[in-house]
């Protein structure tokens, strides 16, 4: 299927217009853009898991090649990307990183999805990321519980520790990314986790996201997707305004936040509430 014959989510031509004519003819045009965001979405994530089923028959039949050089095709250009975007990054003075942040945690804290968070998985910042340090102080803070991702060494995972004083908690880890100390490591279910915060190279205005190419974060929300509010920080200058390369394994964002604001609009029935579970404290 030609390039020009597919949407961002995957979707051909046809398909799209099954869509449209079923909502309309159902739900009528004002249901139109949410309807389409979560059918267009289950079917992409479908297509995905036949394709990639597709390819490991392939595989073991021996006729992979074609795959592998589309697949290739695909890194060439998201490194070609992600040495665009973190120079475009990089070109923002320090201060201005700071000042751009701290309006990325500020619309954060207006979201619902924040507000009914108990418990908040969230990065620490690295290079020229958008800062998280002073986020999680006020986290903290305001009663929120702080989870904080690690490298689980000999995996391309993640691994979860609730922390509670970040000057004490927190340690250079894998990349010399501050990560939480030895101990706190397995002291919190990822099924307790009501809101994640990820870090990112770019992103597109559908949520797609681009990152350091290791895989560690789609790794670990692929389960959580669906169930899980998955939000990304960026500065506006991260932001792909056409759709980014994706494979069968990349996982979309929910909601990307820059310092303009929430990037995709959510209607009201999407705004829903996360669980209220009983989280009792970390032994």
């Amino acid at each position: 299927m030609r390039e020009e014959e597919r949407i961002n989510t995957g979707l051909s031509f046809s398909e799209v217009l099954v869509v449209l004519t079923l909502v309309l003819v159902f739900f009528g045009s004002k249901e139109l853009p949410g309807f389409i965001r979560k059918v267009a979405g289950f079917l992409a994530q479908f297509r995905r898991y036949s394709e990639k089923l597709k390819r490991e028959l392939d595989d073991i039949a021996g006729v992979n090649e074609p795959y592998s050089a589309v697949t290739n095709v695909v890194n060439v250009q998201k490194d070609q990307m992600r040495t665009r975007y973190i120079e475009q990054r990089k070109k923002l003075e320090p201060s201005v990183r700071s000042e751009k942040s701290g309006l990325i945690y500020e619309y954060l804290k207006s979201a619902d999805h924040f507000k009914n968070a108990k418990a908040v998985m969230i990065y620490v910042n690295t290079g020229s990321e958008v800062e998280t340090r002073s986020a999680i102080a006020d986290m903290l803070q305001i009663g929120k519980r702080v989870v904080v991702p690690f490298c689980i060494s000999g995996s391309h995972n993640l691994g979860l520790a609730e922390i509670r004083n970040p000057s004490e908690d927190l340690l250079p880890g894998e990349m010399n990314i501050l990560e939480p100390r030895t101990e706190l490591r397995g002291n919190f279910f990822k099924s307790d986790l009501q809101l994640i915060v990820c870090p990112g190279v770019a992103f597109d205005t559908l949520g797609g996201r681009l990152g350091r190419g290791k895989s560690y974060y789609d790794n670990f929300l692929r389960d959580l997707k669906g169930r899980i509010p998955l939000y990304g920080f960026a500065f506006d200058c991260q932001i792909s305004r056409s759709a980014l390369p994706f494979d069968y394994h990349d996982i979309l964002m929910d909601q990307v936040i820059t310092e303009s604001g929430l990037l995709i609009e959510l209607k009201p029935q999407e705004l829903s509430s996360v669980p209220d579970l009983n989280l009792s404290p970390a032994g």
